[in-house]
């Protein structure tokens, strides 16, 4: 009975109301700019006005006539405002049909119906040779927020982390430790993948600046794709350790994993032939005859539409040495996702991750892995790789990928750091009094996503020390890295996915405001009041909402199920980030003017309260905040 549903009852009864006029237009409802304009409006009546060459108003007038507002339970009225139909609800039967709703459905609440499919979802991604940064932090929960929300919704979601591991940066970190006897053991205080970074870092110039240990760092590539030798095993132990590492900084954000693909166990397991052969029996694919891709297999992109215009379209997806590049094994395991490949992975059971589920790894000594595909694969991918992976979906439409299935790069912009934060991180005075400071490996400047929570962690933590000096220390620890960590996930999810993010500690951890902590302060304070009334109400048979305050809640409430419905469209998931900054405002509001507690206990109220935190608790699940009943 929430706003969704009573914004669809009144698109009938405006589509039965045209009928009865012999208007036939398709009914569009939407939320009035303004309270006091209404609550569910309609714009039908401009729709129709150049058709029928009359005034808008004229034409609202005429339709309301005909709508039946009796099978419109919780409607107070229609009017005219302009020509806009408004329908206003009833400020009783309305708060007492929301308050039922979620109070019945309380974690089912804001459900939509849906087809139900198997989504896969592959987001992190990080080169296994250092640890996660802050940019692919954005990018993990992104992934993991679309997978909350998703499984929400009731669909059957795999999320699989791709390792990029026969890639040029393991080649490098290989060549150090293997034969150049770099020692594999990091510094006393350094995780390996904080390490293994700063090896890259060192050697990869070292490399590049070397004939020789260049050609050998080609052959190192060739061993890793062929696998079965010493040199690739040795490849995947140092990328099997900074895997490890980069999974428990996923896990303190509250990240978990289906399934890791390893790219060589993509190339090892026969995928990747087959998606070539697949091309070259369609005539995609050619082998370049002269120039700088002589020798190297191409796709055919020149006569594509939405590549006629780059220079040299054609993508190269075996280079002339015999390897894969990014976009040929793409291609392939995009095939994988969507079930187009008879080929298999062969799996077996890695880690136990904090959730209690065991995480799944490709491997050559695994079972076979029955995955009947993806209906719809998406790939959480930064700006960046646009154009590789307009290429993937060209290549898949080729092999034959069905109508019925789609694949969806979901694309999201970069993230820098304010100067102030960025210089507390890395004890560079300089960069304080800068505005952004986007990352630079070259330069030395990458901001890990362990240091970031550690900065962050360390600000509330004092705060909430000075909030609550008569807790544990293990209390304050375990409540300010839920704080740290929710403060990092909302400021990466509320900023729309096409927007650059510009990370400040400050702004992140304010206990008001935009903020992922605030959010948690306000449902905190739900629950104390919840816990003083010392009673419980499972429904309401009538209310009493006098204050604007009471009835803003409670419409902000009813319209869960709204945004999620658009969500579910769009899988902007700022939408629903936006949205909880709202409600929290809403219920701070009523907070401030309506006690629910006084000589005794106004039962509506609590009802109340209880519908927001209920409400709110289940946009924490899809988000992935943590609830805290006191901070």
């Amino acid at each position: 009975m929430g706003f969704l549903e009573e914004a669809e009852k009144i698109r009938i009864q405006v589509g039965e109301a045209l009928g009865k006029l012999g208007y036939y237009v398709e009914v569009r409802v939407e939320e009035p700019p303004i309270p006091e304009l209404g609550d569910i409006a309609t714009p039908v009546a401009f729709d129709l006005a150049k058709e029928l060459r009359r005034k808008p108003s004229e034409i609202a007038e005429e339709i309301i006539r005909e709508i039946d507002v009796s099978k419109l339970e919780v409607v107070h009225h229609v009017s005219n405002v302009n020509g806009f139909i408004n329908f206003h609800m009833d400020p009783v039967k309305y708060p007492v049909a929301i308050i039922n709703e979620v109070l019945s459905k309380r974690g089912d609440y804001g459900k939509i119906p849906i087809v139900r499919k198997r989504i896969l979802i592959e987001h992190t991604n990080s080169n296994p040779n250092k640890a996660l940064h802050i940019g692919t932090l954005r990018n993990a929960v992104i992934g993991d927020s679309l997978a909350r929300f998703l499984k929400f919704l009731g669909h059957e979601v795999l999320v699989v982390n791709y390792i990029d591991d026969s890639g040029s940066q393991v080649a490098d970190n290989t060549v150090a430790h293997y034969f150049m006897k770099v020692p594999t053991k990091p510094p006393e205080g350094l995780k390996f993948d904080e390490y293994s970074g700063k090896v890259y870092a060192e050697y990869n110039e070292k490399i590049s600046r070397d004939e020789e240990l260049k050609r050998l760092k080609s052959e190192v590539i060739r061993k890793i794709e062929e696998g079965g030798n010493e040199i690739a095993e040795f490849a995947r132990r140092l990328s099997e350790e900074v895997v490890k590492c980069q999974l428990e900084t996923a896990w303190d954000f509250g990240i978990f994993y289906d399934l890791l693909n390893w790219e060589t166990d993509v190339i090892r397991s026969g995928i990747f032939q087959w998606a070539m052969k697949e091309l070259e029996k369609r005539g995609e694919v050619y082998v370049e005859e002269e120039g700088v891709n002589k020798g190297c297999l191409m796709i055919k992109l020149r006569d594509v539409e939405e590549f006629k215009n780059l220079k040299a379209p054609d993508e190269v997806l075996i280079r002339s040495d015999g390897t894969a590049t990014y976009v040929g094994k793409d291609i392939a395991y995009a095939s994988w996702k969507l079930g187009l490949t008879p080929r298999k992975f062969k799996v077996k059971e890695w880690i136990q991750q904090p959730n209690g589920k065991t995480i799944l790894t490709t491997h050559e000594y695994g079972e076979d892995y029955e995955f009947p595909g993806a209906d719809i694969a998406i790939t959480v991918v930064d700006k960046r790789q646009e154009y590789p992976q307009m290429v993937v979906k060209h290549a898949l439409k080729k092999i034959g990928m069905p109508p019925s299935k789609e694949y969806h790069p979901y694309l999201y912009e970069v993230v820098a750091l304010s100067g102030e934060t960025a210089s507390e991180m890395t004890s560079l005075e300089e960069l304080k009094s800068r505005k952004v400071v986007h990352m630079s490996g070259r330069r030395g400047l990458v901001f890990n996503a362990n240091d970031l929570l550690k900065t962050v962690f360390q600000k509330v933590y004092e705060e909430t020390k000075k909030r609550h000096p008569e807790e544990s220390e293990e209390w304050i620890r375990k409540v300010s890295m839920c704080l740290s960590t929710a403060s990092v996930r909302y400021s990466l999810i509320k900023t729309d996915r096409n927007n650059l993010i510009v990370f400040d500690v400050k702004d992140a951890v304010r206990l008001e405001g935009d903020t992922g902590p605030y959010l948690q302060y306000t449902y905190a304070r739900a629950c104390r009041i919840i816990e003083k009334a010392g009673v419980d109400v499972d429904s309401v048979n009538e209310v009493s909402f006098e204050t604007p305050e009471e009835q803003d809640l409670v419409k902000q409430i009813g319209k869960f199920s709204w945004v999620l419905n658009t969500a579910s469209k769009t899988l902007a998931m700022n939408t629903i980030a936006v949205y909880m900054r709202h409600l929290a405002d809403s219920f701070n509001s009523f907070y401030e003017k309506c006690p629910v507690i006084t000589d005794g206990i106004r039962r509506d109220r609590f009802a109340l309260v209880k519908s927001f935190l209920i409400t709110m608790g289940n946009a924490f699940d899809i988000i992935g905040i943590e609830k805290l009943s006191i901070i």
